[in-house]
């Protein structure tokens, strides 16, 4: 008897794990661009501390942000996003090799880039928004290093948490396109070739 109600009481101070969500898929511009670096390394996405737990950060309509804990992020916000440019940055460099930080490769990367977040928050049925800016770095002989500011918003569309993370999706493509636009026109000097 005394097993049958300590077993009753412990299942009921325990609780159903909390669900968690992934990042949205996105489609990558088909077209591919080209670079005269070989390679890429991506430094960790740098975010603000709201936004690299696994509690997924809500704007309110007072500025404020919120940590829910009813729903939360399958993965660490950095180690995901980082990845996730990674992925895209590769797709859209077919014939770059691009990879995140630690650098897997025995040869030095042409490029370094690093991401800066300062603002990455979104509102259930309103926007996300990205803000920051990136950095772009010829590692070897180059000369080339370039600083650009970022201010990207992708709307939620609709009232769940998921909206939030397709427009997080959504904002992290548009950063990646930035970035190929500025990798792709580098010229061979500019990376110490």
């Amino acid at each position: 008897m005394r097993f049958l109600m300590l077993a009753v009481l412990l299942a009921a101070c325990t609780s159903a794990p909390e669900p968690r969500i992934q990042l949205a898929p996105v489609t990558v511009n088909p077209v591919a661009a080209t670079s005269v670096a070989r390679s890429i390394e991506l430094r960790e996405v740098s975010l603000p501390y709201y936004a690299q737990g696994e509690q997924i950060g809500v704007e309110q309509a007072d500025g404020t942000v919120s940590l829910r804990n009813d729903v939360l992020w399958a993965d660490l916000p950095p180690r995901a996003l980082t990845m996730r440019l990674a992925q895209t940055l590769a797709a859209r460099l077919p014939e770059t090799a691009v990879a995140a930080e630690p650098w897997p490769m025995l040869s030095r990367a042409d490029l370094r880039v690093e991401v800066q977040v300062s603002r990455a928050v979104g509102q259930v049925g309103g926007e996300y928004t990205l803000e920051g800016q990136y950095f772009i770095i010829a590692l070897n002989r180059g000369t080339f290093e370039h600083a650009q500011s970022f201010a990207i918003t992708q709307p939620t569309g609709g009232d769940t948490i998921a909206g939030i993370s397709t427009a997080q999706s959504g904002a992290f493509n548009a950063l990646a396109e930035l970035i190929v636009a500025d990798v792709s026109s580098l010229s061979a000097r500019d990376i110490g070739r």
